[in-house]
Order: C-alpha cells, then sequence, then structure tokens
C-alpha cells in the first residue's frame, strides 16, 4: 500500500515541479502532533467531524433499538390483552347462554303439575350455580316470587309465548328475562364477578342494547395511562346481543427499561469504540500523509535520479537529479528514447527490450554507460517494479546516478588489476604447462625418437634399393611412404606441443572436449605405454563445449598426469576417461585405479601449495579448477565408489554459452 502510496505523492509532486506548472509543489508541513500548521488544522477539523457523526450515529442506532424494544414489548402486551379479550369475552358468553338456558327450564315447569313447595324447591336448586340470577318469578295474574336474592323493580307483566327482554323504568344492571309465566331476574355486576372472570385484568363496560346505554362498568385493575388497549365486541346471543368493551390500562413500568438500559450502555460502548477506531484511523492518515510530503522532500532533495514509469513505460515522476542525469527528461515521455545506455569495459550490449519490460529487480551492468547527447557518462542503478495489493503492475522506478571522476579511476585501475590478474593466471599456467611437459620430457623424446628413428631406417632402406642395378620401384615409393607417415607422425606431436606451450590470448571458442582428450592422450601415449596402464577412452564422436581450447587441453594433462602417478603405485593400472551430457553443460570423468585420495588430500585438494608428491609444488589442480571456473565450468574431485581417484570436469554446452561470461 504505501508503493501506490508514495507512487501517486510522488507523481503529483512531479506535476507541481513540471516547467510550466501553475501549481507549486507541496511542502513538508512538518505537522507531526495535532494542532500544529495548516495540515493539522483540517486534522483537528476531522476530528472534530468524525467525533459529531459517531454521536449522531449512535443516538440513531440507540433510537432505533429502543423502538424495537418498545414495539416488541407493545406487541407482547397487545396478544397478551387480545387473549384476555376472548377468554373473557367467551366466558360471558356463555354465562348468558346458561342463564337463557335456565329461562327455558323454568318456563317448562309448570306443565309438570308440580305442587308450589316442590317447584320453588326446585328452581332454588336449578338457580343456585349462576349467581347473575337474582330472582325467579311466577307470574299468573300477579307475579309470586319463588327465589330472590335482591330486590327487584317495578316491571309490568307481559304474557309471552317467546323469550324477551325486559328492562325497569329505572336505569341499573338489573333487567328480566321473560317466557311464559316464569320471569328471570339477571344482575350484570354479578354477571362479571367471580370464578375465572377475576383473574383477568381488564375493564369490562356492558351497553344497552339500541341506545349503547351503559349498564356497567367492571372498575379497572391499577395502572397508568402509558399504554391503553381496547376492543369491541358483542355478547354471542341473540336473546342478548349487548355491546361489550374491554380495556387494558399500563402505567410506564412494563417497559423493558433493562433491555433499553443494557442496549444504550452496549450501543455506547460501540459508539466509543467506534469514535476511537476514527480517530485511530484519522492518526494514521495524517501519520500517511506526512510520510508522503517527508518522502516526497527527501525524493526531490536525492542526488540519485528517479524516475517513475506507468506500466507503458511512460515517465510519470522525475525528480531534479533525473532532468539533470537524463538532460531534461520530462512527464509523458517515453523513457526507452530520453535513457540509452550502452554497454562498456567488454561487457556484451545492454537488452533493452528485456530491461525494460522486467518483472523483478534488476540492477544495471557494471560498466553501463549513458549516451548524454555526444558524450557517454559513465552511471549505475537499477529498475524495480511498483506492485499493487494483488500483485498487480503499477508501473516501475528507474534509479540512476553518475559515477563522479574518482570513481571512474577507481573502476579503470580495478579493471586494470583484473586484467593483471588474468595475464598473471595466463602465465602461470603458462609456466605449469612447461613445467608438466619437463615432467614428461623422457615420454615425449621417446615418442619423437620412434618416428625419427622408422624415417631414417626407411630412408637407409630406399638408398639401398635405389642403389641396385635394377631398383625395385614399388618397393622404393612403399619405404617413402613410410618415411612420410613417420614424419606427419612426428609433425603432430610437435604441433600438439607448440599449441600446448605457446602463449596466445585467451578465447572462447567451440571446442570439441573428446578430441581434447584424444590429443591428450597421444601427448602421454609413451608414459602409458611404459607403465603399461590400461586406457578405456568412452569418448563421444562430438562434444561442443565453449572455452579456450589450450586450457581445456592444460586442465585435462593435469588430470591425467595425476593418474599416472597414482598408478605408478599400484600393480593394476585403469584409466578410463568418459564424457556425458549433463543439461547445458558436457561433464568429463577421469578415473583411475590407483590408491585413491586421503582424507586430509581430499579436504585441501584444490588449495594453492598442498601436495602428497615429493618432488610436486602442488598448483597443478588449483590452477586446474581456476581455469575451469574462468571457462564457467566447475573442477570437482573425490573417491570413486569402486575404488581410486575420480575427477570431473564439468564445462558448458557450446549451444547454452553465455557470450557475456
Amino acid at each position: 500500500m504505501s508503493q501506490v502510496a508514495h507512487h501517486w505523492s510522488l507523481t503529483s509532486a512531479a506535476a507541481a515541479t513540471e516547467p510550466g506548472s501553475a501549481r507549486p509543489a507541496p511542502a513538508l508541513t512538518g505537522c507531526a502532533l495535532p494542532g500544529r500548521g495548516v495540515g493539522c488544522g483540517r486534522y483537528a477539523g476531522g476530528m472534530a467531524w468524525n467525533r459529531r457523526w459517531t454521536l449522531l450515529c449512535w443516538v440513531t442506532v440507540a433510537l432505533l433499538g429502543t423502538w424495537v424494544l418498545t414495539s416488541e414489548r407493545r406487541a407482547a402486551l397487545r396478544a397478551s390483552f387480545d387473549l384476555d379479550a376472548r377468554v373473557l369475552h367467551r366466558l360471558l358468553s356463555q354465562r348468558m347462554e346458561q342463564q337463557e338456558t335456565v329461562l327455558y327450564a323454568l318456563a317448562a315447569l309448570p306443565t309438570q303439575g308440580m305442587q308450589p313447595d316442590q317447584l320453588t324447591a326446585y328452581v332454588r336448586a336449578l338457580v343456585r350455580p349462576y349467581p347473575q340470577i337474582v330472582a325467579v318469578e311466577f307470574c299468573a295474574e300477579v307475579c309470586r316470587a319463588l327465589v330472590a336474592t335482591q330486590a327487584r323493580p317495578d316491571l309490568p307483566y307481559v304474557p309471552t309465548r317467546r323469550p324477551v327482554v325486559g328492562w325497569p323504568a329505572q336505569r341499573g344492571p338489573t333487567y328480566a328475562l321473560t317466557l311464559e309465566r316464569m320471569r328471570v331476574w339477571i344482575n350484570l355486576e354479578r354477571l362479571v364477578q367471580g370464578g375465572d372472570l377475576a383473574r383477568l385484568p381488564l375493564t369490562v363496560q356492558i351497553y344497552r342494547p339500541g341506545d349503547h346505554q351503559r349498564l356497567l362498568t367492571r372498575p379497572p385493575e391499577p395502572g397508568g395511562n402509558a399504554l391503553v388497549f381496547t376492543v369491541d365486541k358483542q355478547l354471542g346471543t341473540t336473546l342478548e346481543p349487548f355491546p361489550i368493551r374491554f380495556e387494558q390500562r399500563h402505567s410506564a413500568w412494563p417497559w423493558p427499561w433493562r433491555q433499553l438500559l443494557g442496549w444504550w450502555l452496549v450501543t455506547a460502548l460501540l459508539a466509543w469504540g467506534a469514535a476511537r477506531l476514527l480517530s485511530a484511523r484519522a492518526v494514521a492518515a495524517q501519520a500517511l500523509l506526512d510520510e508522503r510530503r517527508r518522502a516526497q522532500g527527501i525524493v526531490q532533495a536525492s542526488t540519485d535520479g528517479i524516475v517513475v514509469l506507468d506500466p507503458q513505460g511512460t515517465v510519470v515522476q522525475v525528480n531534479p537529479a533525473a532532468r539533470r542525469i537524463l538532460s531534461g527528461l520530462h512527464l509523458g515521455e517515453s523513457i526507452r528514447g530520453a535513457a540509452q545506455f550502452q554497454a562498456t569495459l567488454a561487457q556484451a550490449p545492454l537488452d533493452a527490450a528485456d530491461f525494460w519490460a522486467t518483472q523483478e529487480p534488476q540492477p544495471l551492468p557494471e560498466g553501463m554507460a549513458l549516451l548524454r547527447g555526444t558524450e557517454r557518462v559513465l552511471v549505475e542503478g537499477g529498475l524495480a517494479p511498483l506492485t499493487g495489493d494483488r500483485g498487480q503492475l503499477l508501473g516501475r522506478v528507474l534509479t540512476v546516478r553518475e559515477i563522479g571522476p574518482l570513481q571512474q579511476r577507481m573502476l579503470a585501475q580495478l579493471s586494470a588489476g583484473e586484467r593483471r590478474v588474468r595475464e598473471h593466471e595466463q602465465l602461470l599456467a603458462h609456466v605449469s604447462r612447461f613445467s608438466t611437459l619437463g615432467e614428461m620430457s623422457a615420454g615425449l623424446a621417446h615418442e619423437l625418437n620412434q618416428p625419427l628413428t622408422a624415417i631414417v631406417s626407411y630412408g637407409q632402406g630406399g638408398l639401398r634399393l635405389l642403389a641396385q642395378e635394377h631398383p625395385d620401384r614399388e618397393r622404393v615409393q612403399q619405404a617413402v611412404q613410410a618415411m612420410v607417415r613417420q614424419a606427419q607422425r612426428a609433425s603432430d606431436i610437435i604441433t600438439r606441443l607448440r599449441a600446448l606451450v605457446r602463449r596466445s590470448p585467451t578465447q572462447r571458442v567451440k571446442v570439441d572436449l573428446g578430441q581434447a582428450a584424444r590429443n591428450i592422450l597421444t601427448l602421454c601415449q609413451a608414459d602409458l605405454g611404459r607403465l603399461g596402464v590400461e586406457v578405456d577412452a568412452q569418448l563421444p564422436a562430438d562434444a561442443p563445449v565453449a572455452g579456450d581450447p589450450v586450457q581445456i587441453e592444460q586442465i585435462i594433462l593435469n588430470l591425467v598426469r595425476n593418474a599416472l602417478d597414482a598408478l605408478a603405485q599400484v600393480p593394476q593400472r585403469r584409466l578410463t576417461l568418459r564424457i556425458d551430457p549433463d543439461g547445458a553443460h558436457w561433464v568429463l570423468s577421469v578415473q583411475d585405479s590407483g590408491p585413491g585420495l586421503s582424507g586430509a588430500t581430499l579436504t585441501h585438494l584444490f588449495q594453492p601449495f598442498h601436495t602428497d608428491k615429493p618432488d610436486g609444488l602442488g598448483l597443478g589442480l588449483s590452477l586446474s579448477q581456476t581455469l575451469a571456473q574462468g571457462l564457467g565450468g566447475e573442477l570437482r574431485g573425490d573417491n570413486a565408489p569402486g575404488g581410486g581417484a575420480r575427477f570431473t570436469l564439468s564445462l558448458p554446452h557450446w549451444e547454452h554459452h553465455d557470450p557475456t561470461a
């Protein structure tokens, strides 16, 4: 994230420093703490706004939660009220149906021929379970009370064959049900009392049918007017269709005060945490802004050239040092045309396409020069990608700096020192070759003496043939041809010796590793024959490697000479040379059947001046490893599994060699 942030902050700074831009580059404010500078004023204002916004959000959420909790509580109270009202309505309807049933039963009693005393007793037993029935009258010309538990208002008797409701003149909760000769008096106050009705905390109001005159109000339970529920119904009988109202009042106590208090506390804590988070975020944002400004100032003040590019290589940011080094580089310009690099100090040409398209940090090769008009300036630096949070490429950053005169002199001296080291290595290799040839002098003399002796013998034989009276021309021709072959053999030996001892510049050419091994076996043929060494040469017809032919033959010669020295100590003498491909390399293995390498020798195998030979200098293997590494290869030594020492020379395949190495 910081890379991207710096990228855009530096881009804006570059736009401000572009010639002709009307907007000045933003300066460093130094606002590390709130309350300092213009930027800090904005920071303090933002903090106050965050606090107000957090408070507003907290109040809104708390009120919303309060509304939800109270709505749920109100809905629960309403559901409880509706249930109680339905239960009470059903009970009252059942009682009215019961009293109507009693009326029908009483109306049938006079037809049973019962005596007055029996009728009275039966009526009392029948109405005893119904406290709302306060009196029962038998009416003929006048009405006579069979049962009476309270005084009755005046009401004229009107015979009827169907049940009717009679209302006294004076208003009250008492009325009469009349059917034929029986009249039943009902008290509504007793109707709504007793049993399960007393446990239902509802106010009940019963109204007279027709004129809706209120007949009865059962007093409410103690409560307030904070919440009132009301429902109107009608008692479910055809004879007594009384309108009825149920009502319930609540004070403020039923509200969920604990839940509300907990909700406000929880939301307050969340709001406090959000405020702290916003404050921390504001502090982090201000710190990031300060960091961007500091980075911007550092980049602008840097003496190294810094150029920010988009993914297409277009310049989007450049600091003054880069303008100076790259001769007035401008925004929107392609970097490929503005920055042209050229390799020096024997470096290979720079692959500009690969360099500018890099996806990994890549330094400029050593000794790189920048073409600035007609002059060449040695520079160093590198190119690195800018990536986003998800790894996407946002652009690249080029850093470049001039190497001053002192650095250039140091670089030149270093280059000269490296050249002298290479010359000394070549001289040492040349001396080593002479030393090796000196050790091989007896064998080489024998190798040269054989073809020379053969030439003398064939020459003398040819002269004798020519001195005859009738010379045999065919035999003379055969003798001359044999002389030519032996002379060619001697010439080949001398040519290989001259190539081995000649001082020539190191070159990197295509060399047949198998042919180089065969050349060395030819030079060592005399010593191999003298020691009776069995040679197993598994050499391919073509094993092209990249290297210097003289150095390669010198390495092989040192390995073969060391093997011969080891084989001189054992009776069974076998030398194996094998070449195998290994990826991008060819590997030559030289293995002998000698006593092998001791532990001390393996530890110091390639250290200079370490040797097991009484008359050795200890430079052969060290020099061979140096030559192999200089050719881009490697020389290793160990003990073979079947016994004896084994050295492997790995050299890069000609098709895979690096021309710049």
